[in-house]
């Protein structure tokens, strides 16, 4: 018969030093995974700027507008306690150049077989579809009016998407 390994019975001080090292060499390796995903965990964790999917993207770009809103608000006279809600009407877009050679929109593409990639413009942000307002002197009409006059002229929104209320 065929023998791929030839093993020595009687070098026992050589087997057990090559069994010593096979275990060492595998408790280091199962510690060097552990440490691994340990530090994974904590970057996601640790750092307010990894994040994985397109919704969480959203949500921070959500809160980024809220607090910048809500920044505004308090800086306007008789104005305190602000509290925003925004609400997005979709999601980040890609924004890729075109071209209409047969009168036919076709994308730029660079390159050609396997690495071929149409050509990268921009990336558009989400527009707003509306921003509701809980605040201190929310109630006053003046100050309502002052608002929404604000937000409108500010981010671009109509006057019909922007409510103001007064805190309670």
């Amino acid at each position: 018969m065929f023998h791929f390994f030839k093993c020595n019975t009687n070098d026992g001080k050589n087997g057990k030093m090559r069994l010593a090292l096979i275990i060492l060499g595998g408790v280091v390796g199962i510690f060097l995974l552990l440490i691994g995903n340990t530090e994974k965990k904590q970057e996601f964790t640790d750092s307010s700027n990894t994040y994985d999917t397109a919704s969480d993207e959203l949500v921070i770009y959500q809160s980024y507008l809220e607090g910048r809103i809500k920044d505004l608000c308090e800086s306007v006279n008789g104005v305190q306690n602000v509290k925003v809600a925004v609400t997005l009407s979709g999601s980040f877009e890609s924004v890729y150049a075109t071209e209409w050679p047969d009168g036919e929109e076709q994308y730029v593409v660079l390159g050609s077989g396997s690495s071929a990639s149409a050509l990268y413009l921009t990336r558009s942000a989400p527009d707003i579809a509306g921003i509701g307002i809980v605040c201190t002197g929310g109630g006053n009409e003046t100050v309502r009016r002052e608002l929404i006059s604000l937000l409108c002229a500010t981010f671009d929104v109509s006057s019909h998407r922007i409510y103001v209320t007064e805190a309670g």
